[in-house]
């Protein structure tokens, strides 16, 4: 197919359907997570992701995106200084090790005092030893991605992320299964999950990238400016910058994440509920949120290379069309989402993990769907044009916002008013960063808001009442069964309408 030509539609393809099924195994791995653990020692088990967060920003990170947006410039027409790709990523991930093996230590050293004083929650200690394994593994993978994104090869990276998915899932599977109903185990033994499928993603990494060297017989031209010492300087200067972003980033996030429960509590939430409440949010309701930022992930890790080698080029109407590109696209997806969460969001937290609070959460967070999506890729642009300062101080804005409802507002209010925070700051961060990229969208409201929002409220009452019908006549129909079957008709009824009604044109997949 010729929009297959394309290597950013290509790449976004291939990456929303690792994301997909990476996901879709996710879903089931967390619904058999949530019956092996409970939702109070999911809590406890989610609380080490901020760390995990905190600690792959610094070592791999901003140096991925680095590598990806050097790789990108590298790649350009305009490349005259001849800076090998393959050199960019061997100076990234000496970088990247150093640093990895350096927290490793750190983290495995200090675990105990980590978990009693900046996690509060001393049980995690054991917990983040084993984390601490991964983290040289994880780096040298993420900057093969890195590399790979910056080639706009998005192929081995997609395999990589469901290599890794499926060695976590079948692991943890099959030693719980062994191990038996001991929920503190069944604990420890997801956390190793971790590390068995970070090593399943590296092993195939460094195997796919051998490979793909041994098969290249040119060499890069040798100039007086490819020398590793420029391409450490020039990639080092970059990441710092990159890297000190995101940390501060998530840092905040990572503050975020550990005081809702203790917000909770202050709420007059006990200790056990507040820790519920964080699990059924983080590891229930949120995953669902994000299962169509498939798409606008993928989307946004192919476009900051594009963008990156596009501002090199000096090629506004490039830039001009991927930034259009996303932004309705983005939009699109987005209304699709509030129809399916909102009219069934109650129903997915039932008939998923028997929670109906997972699903009140989804019915609230729907709202954030299309803020979240068009902010994934409007990041991505930004950063993409080297503005990585203005990235910075918008999504620190957005954070602000976040905490200052969680300490002020959720003793007062309790949990909603989080959700309500969420809602606010994402939609500043994404009017902000939209406002600023204006000149580059080229706006349709009627094909992008007004007619797809009309047939999704049409579709979404018509939907629903079958729904509740069919429920009522055929009781013994498996009703999880009939959800699904329902929301790929909306999904399959959109796309056509969308078609139909010009909102989606063959001409712009193909250009």
């Amino acid at each position: 197919m010729k929009f297959l030509q394309s290597k950013l539609i290509k790449g976004t393809i291939i990456l929303t359907v690792a994301g997909i099924i990476t996901r879709i195994i996710g879903f089931f791995y967390r619904i058999f997570l949530a019956d092996m653990l409970g939702s109070e020692l999911l809590g406890i088990y989610q609380l080490i992701f901020p760390i995990y967060g905190i600690c792959f920003t610094i070592y791999g990170a901003g140096i991925q995106t680095a590598i990806s947006q050097f790789t990108g410039i590298a790649t350009s027409k305009k490349n005259t200084e001849h800076i090998s790709p393959i050199k960019i990523l061997a100076v990234g991930i000496s970088l990247s090790l150093s640093l990895a093996l350096l927290l490793s230590v750190l983290v495995y050293m200090n675990s105990l005092w980590i978990a009693e004083h900046i996690m509060l929650e001393s049980s995690c200690a054991s917990y983040l030893k084993i984390m601490a394994i991964l983290f040289p593994f994880c780096s040298v993978s993420a900057c093969i991605a890195g590399y790979y994104y910056g080639v706009q090869n998005a192929s081995v990276p997609a395999s990589s992320q469901i290599i890794e998915q499926l060695s976590r899932v079948i692991f943890v599977f099959i030693m719980c299964s062994l191990a038996g109903t001991d929920k503190e185990g069944n604990a420890i033994i997801a956390v190793w999950g971790i590390v068995i499928g970070e090593i399943g993603g590296f092993i195939f990494s460094v195997i796919r990238l051998f490979l793909s060297l041994s098969l290249k017989q040119t060499r890069p031209k040798r100039t007086k400016y490819h020398t590793s010492h420029t391409v450490f300087k020039t990639l080092l200067t970059l990441s710092i910058v990159l890297t000190t972003t995101k940390l501060v980033v998530s840092l905040l996030h990572s503050a975020e994440a550990i005081f809702i429960p203790a917000a909770l509590q202050k709420f007059g939430c006990s200790s056990s509920d507040a820790l519920s409440i964080y699990g059924i949010l983080s590891g229930m309701a949120m995953p669902f949120i994000l299962f169509p930022s498939a798409i606008s992930n993928a989307f946004a890790v192919m476009l900051l290379p594009s963008i990156a080698q596009a501002q090199a080029e000096n090629d506004t109407i490039k830039i001009t069309r991927s930034v259009t590109f996303a932004t309705k696209y983005n939009l699109l997806i987005g209304w699709l989402c509030i129809c399916i969460f909102i009219i069934y969001g109650k129903d997915i937290g039932i008939l998923f993990f028997h929670n109906e609070i997972a699903g009140s959460f989804i019915v609230i967070l729907s709202w954030l769907c299309p803020f979240l999506y068009l902010s994934t890729a409007f990041t991505s642009i930004i950063n993409g044009m080297g503005h990585t300062q203005l990235t910075f101080f918008i999504t620190v804005l957005s954070l602000v916002i976040k905490i200052y409802f969680l300490i002020a507002l959720v003793p007062l209010y309790g949990i909603k008013a989080y959700l309500t925070g969420m809602l606010i700051s994402q939609t500043v961060m994404t009017i902000i960063e939209g406002f600023y990229l204006r000149k580059y969208i080229i706006p349709d409201s009627l094909h992008w808001i007004v007619l797809p929002c009309l047939f999704l409220l049409f579709i979404g009452l018509v939907s629903g009442k079958i729904y509740n019908i069919i429920l009522k006549v055929a009781p013994s129909i498996t009703q999880m069964l009939m959800l699904f079957i329902i929301c790929i008709i909306i999904i399959i009824s959109y796309v056509i309408f969308l078609f139909v009604a010009n909102c989606i044109t063959k001409s712009e997949l193909t250009s």
